[in-house]
């Protein structure tokens, strides 16, 4: 998940989002986000989580990305 935070609260944000149980990872980036959160879960947890974080105070903006395995050779 990519989160867009409101300016000065990126640290604030980060600690929160560290707390839930089902993201696994944050790291802050440069550029049009702020940090990355790496969930893992089955879809509803998935889901209850996305809900749970896009409700934070001094959250601007998330995009999901689903990752899925697919074997290189799928893509040839």
């Amino acid at each position: 998940m990519l989160v867009e935070v409101e300016p000065g609260r990126e640290a604030e944000l980060i600690r929160r989002l560290e707390e839930m149980d089902k993201i696994v990872n944050t790291d802050f980036v440069h550029g049009e986000y702020d940090i990355v959160a790496v969930l893992e879960g089955n879809w509803r947890e998935i889901d209850q989580t996305i809900i749970a974080v896009r409700k934070l105070p001094g959250l601007r903006k998330t995009v999901t990305l689903t990752v899925f395995d697919l074997p290189l050779k799928a893509l040839e």
